[in-house]
């Protein structure tokens, strides 16, 4: 079940990731792994966490190649290290929805989404710079693992943020 999508404000919000380069088909088996890493990271360097864990698709290249954050939301900016990233994600208007299917059907609400924001006219942020699509905010929040709602799938919000 998908919600209707709307337009959320957001604050900054200070985080710990992984960035990974791969192919959509490989997410499932390389990146939900990777959340343990960052969460065990941010304890070691004394940080606090802050909210559900998520993956930010940041760039998009041609030949279905990605670059995509794994992390978790920090109550303030940590020092980077080796392969962990620090930072702000930024705040502002985003178009949201929340999926609670199973993980595998994502793609499709991240679809219905995007067309929905184009539909309405709404521009989503990010640069085109040749045949590559960079520094967008595409996320997917991991509220609710499987079996934590009643409904038995995962509850995850969705949100792209909009151009200022």
């Amino acid at each position: 079940m998908l919600t209707e999508p709307r337009i959320v404000e957001k604050t900054p919000q200070p985080y710990a990731a992984i960035l990974l380069t791969l192919r959509q088909p490989e997410i499932s088996r390389q990146a939900p792994p990777l959340i343990e890493d960052v969460i065990k990271w941010v304890k070691g360097q004394g940080g606090e966490l802050t909210g559900a864990p998520f993956f930010n698709y940041v760039t998009f290249f041609p030949g279905d190649m990605m670059e995509m954050q794994v992390g978790m939301p920090t109550v303030t900016v940590l020092k980077p290290e080796g392969r962990f990233a620090t930072g702000t994600i930024p705040g502002g208007k985003y178009a949201s929805l929340t999926a609670t299917v199973p993980y595998h059907e994502l793609h499709g609400a991240n679809m219905t989404l995007g067309d929905w924001a184009k539909a309405n006219g709404y521009q989503l942020d990010g640069v085109p710079d040749g045949d590559n699509f960079i520094n967008a905010v595409r996320m997917e929040i991991y509220h609710k693992d499987p079996g934590e709602d009643p409904s038995g799938h995962p509850v995850t919000e969705l949100a792209f943020r909009l151009k200022p």
